[in-house]
């Protein structure tokens, strides 16, 4: 599909400039040219949507795709077709390349069978395993081809290298003889031959061969007679080395070319893949998001942000035209965001259509537009001896002519140039036509099209917000409302005196004076209603951290909980196997001739019923009633004895039953009474005075201590409270280590104690906030 669109708004927008920006994130040539050469419509916008909607989820699913090292081997392909034999190292980067897309399209093969737009490009990839092993296997990295790659060069280099040998064993005793003649103890190479430095004085003397001279000519080349034949055959060896890798370089040359079928779709379909990467790249660093075209003509853009302005300088802007709106006129003073906003409105047209990230909110909608037109800025013709209003006049001519349904019209300024009265008449006009066609949004400062557009009811007025106090824009876009140029009001505030400011006010007419203070009655309410609006967007954004926070918190205490259940059920079952073990090995040693082993079997047995009854009717809560108290009504689970709980040692709970004291396991008592507090009496006591003062973790786990002291220690802080109770109980002493390590590490706590006797005693942690 050619693309339809008017280059002249390509260059207004400066499309090319933020096509450029995000080439920038690509990582080969192919994709930096895939993106440079992108046009609207050039491709079905749908498909690019879904395209790079995959690939984004790709990427988030599964983490970046291995895009690495890719040569650009466009002139290696164009030297091959003309007939030319590649070096080793182009050799080598092509096989580089091609190893480096194989790599590619394992990856993609692995994750995008959900993925069928993507899948379809993934396709196209191709992987020539068997010019890359030959490449790997005969070239080095440094593009020299390699010994054993082929058994005659192998053979020829082994030759090489003993005659090699050979000849230094020579040169050093020739040296030797020429040593008194030689104007240098350097031997030298000329022509792949070895000569030596002799006077030139001496060349007579010796027998040889002469190769020329050093520039003062006091110095000869000199190949001594007995190296003429060494030397021979070292070329002759030379030249066939040569000659068996140039035979080397065209096998492997022809072999690259016969890859070229399978290898040019590949390169294309790394380039779209590449693209993606880097749309994706560019959205996550300027936070933008993928948007496809939409079905309704409604057109609305959150937060839009210009893509050439820096993100921490860009003030983003909300836009709305809705179903049946066929216009929308912003109004305002000069450099107060009018041509910003409508440049950023225009490029997230471009962007969407061409599959590329739009910096604005994911709840935007771009409807399909299948031509759009520009008009902006001040481009003198002087070649064509054209004025800015003829100039501007000149292109919307070419507009008018070409425009056609589902068209985007962007005009800037429209009537300036000329004289307002016949600007403002020409521009209805031409607006009036333009609607006829297309959807219109153009910035101007006429009042005329200002209150045309009030008149008709599918057109809309905005206006950029300017804040007369400080003389500044805001450049925030408020729809809905016309803007005013503010030229009198910013006049008066910067010092023109009052008598100059009354007589030009004077000079307007009646209806004028009462639509500007109409308008700036507007800006001012729509002003409160937005510094309200954002206030409210700030709270709801505060709240919803909070909810989050609150969220992740309590799954990670379900969590948590999760996991000490599922310990406690792995050590039931554990605990469970040992008894049906030990069962098991009662019962075999109950079958022996031996009248004492039985009697052990029987004994074993009657312990293990026990067990199994304890086992399957104690389940202990993890509650505060499961687990006993200084000061607690228990009951011993075996015997049904009762008695108060006097002190713990270690696992076991120490119990005043009667005249008699009972140590017994932890496991083996259950609270039947909590004891009511009384004057002097531990932790008790607590829970006659203020519950917002104490709080009782005993059942918790180590790992909720630090949720749960949080929470109190803020509550604490919030009611005003200095001092707070944490009962932990005593027990074996671990849930208290907890309370203790976190108080420790925790800032805000001024220090903790452990509680005096009337306090609990070392049940209990007093803490000072």
């Amino acid at each position: 599909m050619d693309s339809l669109f008017d280059e002249d708004a390509l260059r207004l927008l400066e499309f090319d400039t933020v096509l450029g920006d995000i080439s920038q994130k690509a990582i080969s040539s192919y994709g930096k040219e895939r993106i440079m050469t992108l046009k609207p419509l050039a491709e079905d916008s749908s498909i690019l949507y879904r395209r790079v909607s995959e690939f984004n989820m790709i990427v988030m699913r599964e983490g970046e795709p291995p895009f690495t090292v890719f040569h650009d081997l466009n002139d290696y392909i164009g030297k091959v077709k003309r007939g030319f034999s590649l070096g080793g190292e182009e050799l080598f980067r092509s096989a580089m390349t091609m190893e480096n897309i194989c790599r590619l399209k394992e990856f993609f093969d692995r994750v995008s069978q959900d993925f069928p737009a993507v899948t379809e490009i993934v396709a196209l990839l191709g992987c020539e395993r068997g010019f890359i092993g030959d490449v790997r296997k005969k070239i080095s990295e440094d593009g020299q081809i390699k010994d054993n790659a082929s058994p005659v060069l192998k053979e020829i280099r082994n030759e090489l290298k003993s005659l090699a040998r050979n000849l230094r064993g020579r040169l050093d005793s020739i040296m030797n003889r020429y040593k008194d003649s030689l104007t240098d103890s350097l031997i030298l190479s000329r022509e792949g031959r070895y000569v030596l430095p002799l006077s030139a004085g001496k060349k007579n003397e010796y027998q040889g061969v002469i190769h020329g001279s050093s520039g003062s000519g006091a110095t000869v080349y000199f190949e001594p007679q007995e190296l003429i034949a060494l030397n021979d055959s070292m070329r002759i060896l030379q030249s066939r080395e040569e000659e068996e890798v140039r035979r080397i370089l065209r096998e492997l040359t022809t072999l690259f070319f016969s890859t070229f079928e399978r290898l040019e779709p590949s390169l294309e379909a790394l380039g779209i893949l590449d693209a993606l990467y880097a749309a994706c790249r560019y959205a996550k660093k300027r936070n933008g998001v993928f948007i496809g075209p939409s079905p309704s003509s409604r057109f609305y853009l959150k937060d839009a942000r210009h893509p050439l302005i820096n993100d921490e300088k860009v003030v983003p802007i909300t836009f709305t035209m809705e179903e049946g709106i066929r216009g929308v006129f912003i109004t305002g003073p000069n450099t107060g965001g009018k041509t910003v906003a409508m440049k950023t409105i225009g490029l997230a047209v471009l962007l969407m259509l061409c599959g590329l990230p739009v910096l604005a909110d994911q709840s935007s909608e771009i409807p399909f537009f299948r031509r759009l037109f520009a008009d902006i800025g001040d481009e003198q013709s002087i070649e064509q001896s054209l004025s800015t209003f003829s100039s501007h006049i000149s292109r919307i001519i070419r507009i008018i002519g070409s425009v056609e349904g589902d068209s985007l019209v962007l005009l800037d300024e429209l009537g300036a140039g000329t004289d307002p009265v016949e600007g403002s008449a020409l521009s209805v006009a031409i607006i009036e036509r333009l609607l006829e066609k297309s959807r219109l949004i153009l910035t101007t400062h006429l009042t005329p099209i200002k209150l045309y557009a009030m008149e008709r009811s599918d057109v809309e007025n905005a206006s950029v917000e300017f804040d007369v106090a400080s003389l500044r824009p805001t450049y925030r876009l408020l729809m809905g409302i016309p803007g005013s140029s503010n030229a009198i009001e910013v006049s008066k505030r910067l010092g023109l005196p009052l008598e100059i400011i009354e007589r030009a006010r004077s000079y307007m007419d009646s209806e004028a004076r009462d639509l500007e203070a109409v308008i700036g009655k507007l800006h001012r309410e729509r002003s409160s209603l937005e510094e309200e609006r954002r206030g409210l967007l700030k709270t709801r954004k505060g709240l919803e951290e909070k909810a989050q926070a609150f969220d992740e918190k309590l799954s990670m205490i379900k969590e948590k909980r999760y996991r000490e259940v599922s310990r406690e059920i792995d050590e039931l079952e554990e605990r469970l196997g040992s008894i049906i073990k030990d069962i098991e090995r009662a019962i075999s040693l109950s079958r022996s001739s031996s009248e004492r082993d039985k009697v052990a079997a029987v004994k074993r047995l009657n312990e293990l019923k026990r067990e199994v009854e304890l086992f399957g009717s104690v389940a202990p809560d993890k509650g505060d009633s499961a687990i006993p108290a200084i000061g607690d009504s228990v009951k011993l689970i075996d015997s049904g004895a009762e008695g108060t709980v006097r002190e713990f040692d270690g696992t076991r709970v120490i119990i005043d039953s009667g005249k008699i004291t009972l140590k017994v396991p932890l496991s083996r008592v259950q609270v039947i009474g909590k004891v009511v507090a009384e004057s002097g009496m531990s932790s008790l006591e607590l829970e006659n005075q203020s519950t917002s003062q104490e709080i009782d973790i005993r059942g918790s786990i180590t790992e909720d201590v630090p949720i749960i002291i949080d929470d109190f220690l803020q509550m604490l802080k919030t009611n005003g409270k200095k001092q707070g109770y944490i009962i932990h109980g005593k027990g074996t002493g671990k849930l208290a280590e907890g309370v203790w390590s976190y108080l420790r590490r925790t800032r805000g706590v001024k220090s903790f104690r452990i509680g005096t006797p009337s306090e609990g005693g070392s049940g209990v942690t007093v803490v000072e906030v």
